[in-house]
């Protein structure tokens, strides 16, 4: 009985961790699309940092946090800078990437120890899903005036660089140590 309780309190975790994620995409999006990008990323920060109080390993959470930032900021940069999509309400200079793209970045990142942990196993299904679930978003994020893709080209640079950092952030993951 024990056990399947765990299992139960395991689950629910695992959406509420999703139900988060997409709670984060939604009020990024729309916030971008409404010029309310610093009330968006703020509110979505809070749910990140909910997430952390709720996390036991937040030393590698946070490590998980703090690199998705940073492949985000340069992924998203030189789709930017490439003129392959073009970015709604960025929260700072428009030279460089979205605010409100890096803590979607870090919602995400939030995702690969709990909701896809279990892709840990699947390396080459993180590919697959990176590659479709990637240009997917941003398809979305288009019809909803967050963003603009400004060439067909766009989708095949977004699919090859989410079926590559999708992928490379679970690795990543699974080579932390465990510190619970």
């Amino acid at each position: 009985m024990e056990g399947s309780s765990l299992l139960v309190q395991k689950m629910t975790s695992k959406i509420i961790n999703f139900i988060f994620f997409q709670l984060i995409w939604f009020v990024c999006i729309i916030g971008a699309a409404t010029n309310e990008t610093h009330a968006a990323v703020a509110f979505s920060l809070l749910i990140i940092l909910f997430h952390l109080y709720l996390t036991k390993d937040k030393k590698n959470e946070l490590k998980i946090l703090l690199l998705a930032s940073i492949l985000g900021f340069l992924f998203d940069g030189f789709l930017l800078k490439n003129e392959l999509v073009l970015y709604a309400n960025h929260g700072w200079s428009y030279s460089i990437t979205p605010l409100w793209i890096i803590v979607l970045w870090m919602g995400f990142a939030i995702t690969l120890n709990s909701s896809l942990s279990w892709l840990k196993k699947k390396i080459k299904l993180s590919v697959l899903l990176g590659a479709i679930g990637g240009p997917l978003a941003y398809l979305a994020g288009e019809k909803l005036n967050a963003v603009t893709i400004l060439s067909p080209n766009a989708i095949i640079v977004i699919a090859i660089g989410w079926g590559i950092i999708t992928p490379l952030l679970i690795i990543i993951t699974n080579k932390l140590p465990k510190n619970d």
